[in-house]
């Protein structure tokens, strides 16, 4: 299990005028693009990125995870990211200003995105490393009674709550993404399981 916590982030202003755009309505403008710029610059005392991942061979996330695999996958990854609760405490107290609100909502966007990114990374090098190809993200939980019982077991799986994120009834936290990613090998290595960063390992960064 590794743990990252206070790792940067770069908010990517055209990002998130594109996100605007698509999901609000909003064109960009001169004033919008200030807009995004001192909103992003106000977010970094709002934010605090964190990440824990865990790598599990095929065999054991059958046993313990309703993940379903790819046919020539040999592991899974999973991950779990937060950017902590201030930022979703400052977009709800926001609704009363649709434009305030608008901007937080592609701020949260944008820094789940590029927290997840992070960690994304991290697994992808370390799949490198033992001669693997790492699938895209996946994050796509069920609906309804079932999505709880994935995003619990899941949590538990990581153990979450060591990085904030704790599942309510609605699921995992708005300010918080997790995902899975599979192994497959490549090369010479072909079918063998990988053998991952040591269970505990716990990296803090600055």
């Amino acid at each position: 299990m590794t743990k990252i916590k206070n790792f940067r982030i770069s908010l990517r202003s055209r990002e998130m005028a594109r996100w605007l755009k698509k999901e609000r309505g909003m064109d960009t403008t001169p004033e919008l693009d200030v807009a995004i710029d001192q909103a992003a610059k106000e977010a970094k005392a709002w934010i605090e990125p964190a990440a824990i991942y865990t790598t599990l061979t095929r065999q054991i996330a059958e046993k313990t995870t309703t993940i379903s695999f790819p046919d020539k996958a040999i592991a899974v990854s999973v991950l779990a990211v937060s950017i902590g609760p201030a930022l979703e405490k400052e977009w709800q107290a926001a609704q009363s200003d649709p434009m305030k609100e608008s901007l937080l909502a592609a701020l949260r966007q944008e820094a789940l995105s590029q927290a997840l990114q992070f960690a994304v990374r991290l697994v992808q090098d370390q799949a490198k490393e033992e001669d693997c190809e790492m699938s895209a993200p996946v994050s796509d939980l069920p609906a309804g009674r079932q999505a709880l019982s994935v995003a619990s077991s899941l949590a538990t799986l990581l153990g979450t709550a060591r990085i904030g994120i704790h599942v309510d009834a609605s699921g995992f936290p708005p300010y918080a993404r997790v995902a899975w990613l599979f192994w497959t090998p490549v090369g010479k290595n072909s079918g063998r399981a990988p053998t991952g960063r040591p269970v505990g390992t716990e990296k803090v960064a600055a």
